[in-house]
């Protein structure tokens, strides 16, 4: 029989040593010289040894142990995420334009803590067997393409695209794959030894095999999908890959009619709120109306990602300030704000105690302008405090937390957590005027409209261009960050979902919580924070019993 923490630790050990790929969030520096294995033959193993941590994880009896429970549920619910997250993952997600592995690599193959001479050296073997991830991604799309699964013609083409945009600038130490700093421990002169030799890596073996890449990408472009045909439901088998894939990320039971129909509820609702905030702010309550103006003004836009950054940092501070009065369990480690040219509109990589690694928060500035100042500040507290870092620099600063429940985290959990965190930092006084208020409402549509459009397209069989006109049609959003929320939501089914669904949960226990009398907000918010990143379902049962 196993016993609950060598299960962990086994399984734990498993997860960093089969898919090292995702570590790069985190700049963690096991496996640092892998990539995850994409091949159909290292998928089957993975989804072998996933079911039977699962299977193994749901025999222990641990009675009601809320600590042990949420451990184990931990253990169970994520090993079944990763089978069902298996499925179509080349095909469906890796070859992504906006979300996809080659984007994820620019973002962060340059964000990592190297100390060590070891470290140098396995950092230096992770860049010579890119070519290898490459190639092997590319081999499992055309195997795919041969059975009739295959992306937009679309994305393939952006895809191809961008990596040829980036083979098009000089190679050298000014680009982004030479960025890594040395490790730090080496002397000056091996330090610059070691960036010579990264440098020479890039130019004469990963970037041959971007081309190729890009190469390969444009063959399968010939045979892609076209736009009025985005989802997985005009694929042989698609409509349960997806109704896996709402599973893998919310880790709960809901069908696609289901969510489409709630998305369609919190849409309506929150054309009350526009119209309330608009008669005091913009002196209008046409919906319509308040959409294009904070849509078109010109006056609400960004214009250097130097301001971006500053106004982030500035909602950080006040964030900061402001967390002791509602929260009983405070992180220690730092969170910074730095900008980017690559990767999503904004995202966040949580701290590592071992390493000293603190928490980043990244705003993408390729184009200051697509930022609008009243939105600013709600993506800030979504994506710092006291919605991500927080979140999860409390779990990463937990000693009695498992490396379990501090690593491996759930989609609508966390997520639904900064959904929370958003509408939580208006509680809190945060917003400094009714006008980024607006950026609450912002994204409170953004979060319902994909409801309705990943159903939608994946589901109901919507195209491209009809998740586009519903987006423009109940959102502030403009058109240029309609295109690519939906091209992410194509490229990654069901992951769009946890948000609105994490927050509902949430404020469903609180609700629960404050009827029961005795409320006290710091207790909640450790209750829910304390366990890791656990299922929703565990959440429910440490807050409430």
């Amino acid at each position: 029989m196993d016993t609950l923490t060598a299960l962990a630790d086994e399984y734990y050990d498993y997860v960093i040593s089969s898919n090292p790929t995702d570590l790069m969030w985190g700049g963690k520096l096991e496996n640092l010289d892998k990539w995850t294995s994409l091949s159909p033959e290292a998928s089957a193993e993975r989804v072998a040894r996933l079911t039977e941590f699962e299977s193994r994880a749901l025999a222990l009896e641990l009675g009601d142990d809320k600590a042990a429970l949420a451990l184990r549920d931990i253990i169970a619910t994520s090993a079944r995420s990763a089978v069902y997250s298996e499925k179509w993952t080349v095909e469906v997600t890796a070859l992504n334009p906006r979300m996809g592995l080659v984007e994820l690599i620019f973002s962060f193959v340059a964000g990592f803590p190297l100390s060590t001479a070891e470290h140098g050296r396995l950092y230096i073997e992770k860049l010579r067997s890119l070519p290898t991830l490459l190639t092997e991604m590319t081999g499992v799309a055309r195997m795919a393409a041969d059975e009739g699964r295959v992306p937009l013609a679309r994305h393939l083409a952006d895809a191809a695209g961008r990596v040829e945009d980036y083979l098009a600038t000089p190679a050298g130490p000014e680009e982004r794959l030479c960025a890594q700093p040395a490790p730090k421990e080496l002397s000056e002169d091996e330090q610059a030894a070691w960036r010579a030799e990264r440098d020479e890596v890039v130019a004469t073996v990963v970037r041959p095999a971007l081309a190729d890449y890009a190469a390969s990408l444009r063959e399968l472009e010939k045979v892609g999908r076209p736009d009025d045909k985005p989802g997985l439901c005009w694929l042989e088998g698609g409509e349960d890959v997806y109704q896996g894939y709402i599973w893998a990320n919310l880790l709960i039971e809901k069908s696609a009619q289901e969510i489409h129909d709630l998305g369609l509820a919190q849409i309506a609702r929150l054309e009350e709120e526009y119209r309330e905030l608009g008669a005091k702010v913009l002196d209008m309550t046409d919906v319509d109306a308040i959409y294009a103006r904070l849509r078109d003004d010109e006056s609400m836009r960004f214009r250097t990602p130097e301001a971006v950054v500053e106004a982030a940092e500035k909602a950080l501070e006040k964030a900061k300030a402001a967390i002791p009065d509602w929260f009983g369990i405070l992180p220690e480690s730092d969170c910074t704000v730095e900008a980017t040219p690559y990767g999503p509109v904004a995202y966040y990589s949580d701290p590592n105690v071992e390493t000293g690694k603190q928490g980043n928060v990244y705003f993408n500035t390729a184009d200051p302008a697509s930022w609008a100042t009243y939105e600013l500040e709600s993506t800030a507290f979504h994506e710092s405090i006291p919605g991500h870092h927080l979140q999860l620099a409390i779990t990463a600063e937990k000693p009695d937390l498992h490396k379990v429940q501090r690593d491996i985290g759930n989609t609508a959990f966390i997520e639904g957590w900064a959904l929370y965190s958003e509408r939580l930092s208006d509680e809190m006084g945060l917003f400094e005027s009714d006008l980024t208020r607006f950026g609450l409402l912002s994204a409170d549509s953004l979060r319902a409209c994909r409801l309705v459009v990943d159903t939608g397209m994946h589901a109901l069989g919507w195209s491209r261009d009809k998740a586009i006109q519903f987006m423009l049609d109940h959102s502030p959003q403009d058109r240029e960050q309609v295109t690519q929320e939906i091209d992410r939501y194509i490229g990654l089914p069901g992951q769009a979902l946890s948000y609105m669904i994490g927050r509902l949960e949430i404020l469903a226990v609180r609700e629960e919580a404050q009827k029961r009398g005795d409320f006290d907000i710091k207790a909640f918010h450790d209750a829910v924070l304390g366990y890791g990143s656990v299922p929703l379902s565990t959440m429910r049962r440490n807050v409430l019993g």
